[in-house]
């Protein structure tokens, strides 16, 4: 077998200068090429490539590749970073523990995260509407009357109309024309013929006027003014819900109250702590298929007085002696022990008109079923008379509604309104509108305070307090009153 001669000495030592060249070209062209396309060089990168260079072989860069630190992944500085992209993993597609994406780390835009932040979010209020109730154990309905297919009983619609009595015509006093007419502050007002009183307008110095009734007169007008001015200001001035109550709500009730009342009613704020009880509250199944209950507050209630007589402080008396303390829906120590009637929710002008009669709704027809236990406690048959007018203020404009138990086999409670005609017609944009406001009030706490069956004292609530006691049939403001 042939075998290959040894080279000579001096063609072995030119042969091994020759691909030492070779090898040096090769590793300049590397390193050029590496120098290129690597990130600018820091004070750490600096130190390590001197370091190399000055104790490397020249043979080590041919037989190596330069990578980036695995510690800081090189990034292309024009790498394109879009909206479904994760800005720390841009640039590094490559890495295999590159992060990816998917529905619960993509970032993306604001507006497509709202409905999944929070999927087990309870429903805003907003949503809880007057559907929910209707649909709710026990249910509540809200329906206007018109259009119904039956009428509504006869009772509540002798309620309504007792509520209309002089809204069509006659709600302010001709004895007071002359005094608005000449007062500057009211400047012009358009006042419909219809809206004067019977009879002749007669001057301050007519000897046939009383002396103490145009006083009371001018009283009634001195406060109608202040509310007409604080309602234009509320409403000019964008002013908040509590202004529209404090400034303009309770100042027109506590008139018609004073006018109105006989000292029998309070205007009473529930709108703070005072909850309602849970089981007087409709309530519905949540997408956990737990209960929850459907409760919001109100603003103002009227309560029967706890002052003593004409008041009905001796009736509280007696109904904590007989072990019967509690009648009225509340969860509040006091409240709870006092007689309600009535319910208003306040919005200012650019409130939420679904939310107000939603509240009013709920607090209503909690209010209605405790009062019919109350019914069932005593026995009586007969609830046709418990019907109650409630009220949802928007800004100017006054809603009104009338509660009332629809199906005592489920204590299913019906909102009917808002009422239209002259009930939709009470506002306190003008004097007129506050006149006709003030009407309205004073024949709701007219019928309210009323001992005879017509009345909501005298055809319910009074009768139904009496049993609970254990007395006669006699009411119990007519014991109050001898």
């Amino acid at each position: 077998m042939a075998t290959t001669p040894p080279l000579s000495p001096s063609l072995a030592a030119a042969k091994s200068s020759h691909m030492e060249g070779w090898f040096q070209q090769l590793s300049e062209q590397a390193l050029a090429r590496t120098d290129t396309i690597s990130p600018p060089s820091t004070p750490e990168n600096g130190l390590v490539r001197k370091r190399k260079r000055a104790t490397s072989a020249p043979c080590a860069y041919a037989m190596s590749t330069r990578n980036p630190s695995p510690k800081r992944p090189r990034r292309d500085t024009d790498a394109d970073v879009l909206p479904t992209h994760s800005v720390s993993a841009a640039g590094a597609a490559s890495n295999a523990s590159a992060l990816m994406l998917t529905e619960a780390n993509t970032f993306s835009p604001p507006s497509s995260q709202v409905g999944t932040r929070r999927p087990h979010r309870a429903n805003s209020p907003s949503r809880d509407n007057i559907t929910a109730l209707a649909s709710a154990s026990p249910p509540t309905i809200v329906e206007l009357s018109s259009g119904l297919k039956t009428p509504p009983p006869r009772r509540v619609r002798e309620v309504i109309e007792r509520l209309e009595d002089e809204l069509d015509r006659g709600w302010i006093p001709d004895r007071l024309r002359e005094l608005i007419e000449e007062d500057t502050d009211f400047g012009y007002q358009r006042i419909e013929s219809h809206a004067w009183g019977d009879g002749t307008p007669r001057s301050r110095s007519d000897p046939n006027v009383d002396s103490e009734d145009g006083e009371a007169l001018a009283y009634v007008l001195r406060k109608v003014k202040k509310i007409w001015l604080n309602a234009r200001i509320c409403q000019a001035r964008g002013r908040d819900e509590n202004a529209w109550c404090m400034d303009v709500v309770q100042l027109l009730i506590k008139l018609a109250i004073r006018l109105e009342g006989k000292e029998k009613f309070w205007l009473q704020s529930v709108q703070q702590s005072q909850g309602i009880g849970a089981e007087f509250l409709s309530s519905v199944l949540d997408i956990s298929g737990k209960q929850r209950f459907l409760d919001r507050k109100a603003d103002f209630t009227l309560s029967f007085s706890h002052l003593t007589s004409p008041g009905f402080e001796d009736t509280y008396n007696r109904l904590r002696n007989t072990g019967n303390p509690i009648v009225s829906h509340m969860a509040d120590a006091f409240t709870k022990t006092t007689a309600l009637y009535s319910c208003v929710e306040v919005k200012p002008a650019s409130g939420d008109y679904t939310e107000a009669e939603y509240q009013l709704s709920i607090w209503m027809a909690a209010s209605l079923r405790k009062k019919l236990q109350l019914a069932r406690r005593v026995g009586l048959v007969d609830k046709s008379s418990l019907v109650e007018p409630c009220f949802a203020i928007m800004g100017h404009e006054t809603h009104v509604y009338f509660a009332y138990i629809l199906s005592e086999e489920r204590d299913t409670v019906c909102i009917l309104g808002p009422e239209t005609g002259s009930l939709g017609l009470c506002e306190t944009r003008s004097v007129s509108g506050i006149f006709r406001a003030l009407r309205l009030w004073r024949n709701v706490i007219r019928y309210g305070r009323d001992e005879g069956n017509d009345g909501f004292w005298g055809g319910f609530m009074g009768r139904v307090l009496q049993k609970l006691i254990g007395g006669s049939s006699a009411l119990v403001s007519a014991v109050e009153s001898s």
